[in-house]
């Protein structure tokens, strides 16, 4: 095993490298510069298998928001409040061509919900859905589960990007979705929730972490406690491999064919089911708002060790 880890460790600080080299090709967001992770240079990956092992290489000390990451825990607590067939009342199951903060998609169909809980509007609306009093109960809760995935305690979020997050198209998502019916709450009690939950900061090793649990169908890979129940966390990586990657989704699939899940941190998670989890950060980001080195990485990771879930010939 150990030489095992040595040989993945190797090629991991290979790829760092190579991907440090390029790290500065793409965009941070303006926001994203100013209060949270500004160094163009911060590539890292961590892998974490569902024996609990983790294996990480690059700057792997530093802390960056989850963004739209964190887009996943609203929709698991609202599956496992309610269940699919009431919360998919409320949103759409499929991906779209649009920008993630985009009004027109909703604007042209019939009934005029969101696409999909991974973009802006499908998130807010689930930040909605889920149980809790208030905007206070609900973060309370969604940190619960981001600490339980993370195996980090005293996770929580930076308070200086929650203030950054406050713009005005999320606001106009939010009451655009209301009129529609498909948000019941009251902006106070929504969209801080929402902007909360985009400000958690983690490590690359906690987001890896976060990545094993979903690969290992819900189970924490350190505590064996169920964190998420089964039939959730197949839904969660549907949603990643058809939605998770914004309108690049369909292209990813295709070239790395992992379920992930992105923000414009530049973080991604990714899981493997059955086998690991990965999480990868390089700051700058390409026009469809992902992480350029991150999508590298996980490719080179990906035909490393055939690990795309479409692939006949996947590593044992």
């Amino acid at each position: 095993m150990k030489e095992m880890q040595k040989e993945i460790l190797s090629y991991l600080e290979k790829i760092i490298e190579e991907e440090k080299r390029l790290a500065r090709k793409g965009e941070i967001p303006d926001y994203i510069e100013e209060v949270d992770n500004n160094d163009h240079g911060a590539v890292t990956v961590s892998l974490t298998s569902i024996d609990g092992t983790t294996v990480r290489a690059g700057d792997y000390e530093g802390r960056f928001s989850l963004q739209s990451i964190s887009k996943l825990f609203p929709l698991a607590l609202a599956l496992m409040d309610h269940g699919s067939e009431e919360v998919f009342k409320y949103t759409g199951k499929a991906p779209t061509g649009n920008v993630y903060h985009s009004l027109i998609q909703m604007e042209m169909q019939e009934r005029e919900k969101p696409l999909n809980p991974m973009v802006n509007s499908g998130a807010i609306v689930m930040c909605g859905l889920m149980k809790g009093e208030n905007a206070d109960k609900k973060v309370d809760r969604i940190l619960a589960l981001a600490r339980d995935l993370t195996g980090n305690q005293e996770l929580t979020y930076n308070e200086k990007v929650y203030e950054a997050e406050d713009q005005d198209l999320n606001r106009s998502l939010f009451y655009y979705n209301r009129h529609n019916g498909y948000i019941k709450g009251e902006f106070e009690d929504v969209m801080p929730v929402y902007w909360k939950m985009t400000a958690i900061e983690v490590t690359i090793e906690e987001l890896s972490n976060m990545a094993a649990v979903i690969a290992n169908h819900g189970v924490c890979v350190h505590s064996g406690k169920q964190i998420i129940t089964k039939d959730v966390v197949t839904t969660l990586k549907a949603f990643m491999i058809t939605c998770g990657m914004y309108d690049e989704s369909g292209s990813f699939a295709l070239e790395v064919g992992i379920p992930a899940k992105s923000g414009v941190s530049g973080s991604i998670v990714a899981a493997i089911p059955g086998k690991l989890g990965i999480g990868v950060m390089g700051p700058d980001l390409n026009k469809y708002s992902n992480s350029i080195a991150g999508i590298r990485m996980l490719k080179k990771i990906s035909d490393k060790w055939k690990l795309s879930i479409f692939s006949e010939d996947r590593s044992s």
